[in-house]
């Protein structure tokens, strides 16, 4: 709606890229400008993180963070199909190295089934070794919804989709191109 006020988000990591992009997708046609101080996307934690896209198995069941999580996580993948990034589907292994660890586990598993993980399985030394040679224990819980991805690809693609979405960077349509105080005290 072209009566919106214009906006800036500070910051092209993952958080300020995908404001962006809602801004956009909630109003087309708004002004969205991103304005960051290095010369490229995602160039600090969101660049550098693990990479994991968690399942959802540690939080409390039918709690918000459980149930974000969990839509989170299959909003990312469908991004990531529809953008051609590559999500890399391995699992989790949560070891436990004696009994009371291995208690936990199972409680776990009743957690994570609540949770909407329903591939989530028990296993035992054999079953992990089968999965992860190199690592030992009594008991495992396989998550094998648990994935990864190249976040810094992510926030690429979600910043060449703003783009195509009339936002700007800056001054200029390019991310890099910081803003100055004086520029940005004037929006």
């Amino acid at each position: 709606m072209a009566s919106e006020k214009p906006v800036v988000v500070v910051g092209a990591g993952l958080v300020g890229l995908a404001v962006a992009r809602q801004l956009l997708m909630d109003s087309p046609g708004r002004a969205v400008t991103v304005v960051e101080k290095e010369d490229t996307v995602a160039a600090h934690q969101s660049g550098r993180n693990s990479g994991v896209i968690h399942s959802g198995v540690y939080y409390a069941s039918g709690s918000i963070h459980a149930q974000l999580c969990r839509r989170g996580g299959a909003q990312l993948r469908e991004f990531c199909a529809d953008a051609g990034i590559p999500v890399l589907g391995f699992g989790k292994l949560i070891v436990a190295t004696n009994g009371d660890e291995a208690q936990r586990l199972r409680e776990l598993l009743e957690q994570a089934r609540a949770n909407g993980i329903v591939a989530a399985a028990m296993m035992g030394p054999m079953g992990i070794r089968d999965i992860e040679p190199h690592a030992r224990g009594v008991a495992a819980l396989h998550v094998p919804c648990t994935s990864s991805v190249d976040f810094t690809a992510v926030a690429a693609a979600i910043a060449e989709d703003i783009r195509r979405r009339g936002a700007r960077s800056g001054s200029a349509a390019k991310f890099g191109e910081v803003a100055s105080a004086r520029t940005a005290s004037t929006c």
